[in-house]
Formats: C-alpha cells, sequence, structure tokens
C-alpha cells in the first residue's frame, strides 16, 4: 500500500466529520495520485522534525466544490488510527518538501 508524510499546521487541512473519520483538505495532487493512495496510510507532521500528530488510513478522496476555499483542491477522507501517530518523517527532506511524495509501504 501507499503512503504519504505531509506538513499540515492549517486547521483548514484537518477536520473532524465522524470521528474516527476526518477530511484532510486542500491539498495540490492529480486525481491518479489521489486514486493510487486510497487504502494507503496517511501522516500530518507540523514539521518535518517532529513525529506525526495526526494519521490513518485514507478511505476515499474528492475535489473540493467551487463553495470551499480552494475549489478543486483534493480533500481525503481518512479513518484515523493511533497507530499512525508519533511516526517520523519520511521521503523527500529539502527544505522546501511539504510532502514526503507517494511512498510504497
Amino acid at each position: 500500500m501507499a503512503k504519504i508524510h505531509l506538513i499540515c499546521r492549517n486547521p483548514l487541512h484537518l477536520t473532524a466529520l465522524n470521528p474516527p473519520e476526518f477530511a484532510s483538505g486542500y491539498w495540490t495532487f492529480y486525481e491518479a495520485e489521489a486514486a493510487k493512495l486510497v487504502n494507503g496510510s496517511l501522516y500530518l507532521h507540523k514539521t518535518k522534525a517532529e513525529p506525526s500528530y495526526f494519521g490513518g488510513i485514507i478511505t476515499g478522496y474528492r475535489f473540493a466544490s467551487e463553495a470551499e476555499p480552494y475549489p478543486g483542491k483534493i480533500i481525503f477522507t481518512v479513518a484515523s488510527q493511533p497507530s499512525c501517530e508519533n511516526i517520523p518523517w519520511e521521503g523527500d527532506k529539502h527544505p522546501m518538501a511539504w510532502m514526503g511524495g507517494i511512498l510504497d509501504d
């Protein structure tokens, strides 16, 4: 399964739907990339130096509507999992990286 580590400091990027289900949104991905991540793991970090503070299994995705803050951006539906918290950053580490890349488990 695929996995992804993302920098997430903006509260718009994580919203409780019906816990343990959350929406993590307004990400810049191609639809093929988002589709590849379904059933994979998502890890959210404040910085690359800090372990994940939230994570879970991506159960689906959709595009943000015109009425939302960032129309056309990807919003993932995530089933939170405590086992996905406190995980170190993996993937790209250069200073401008906001994601680690789509990694294989």
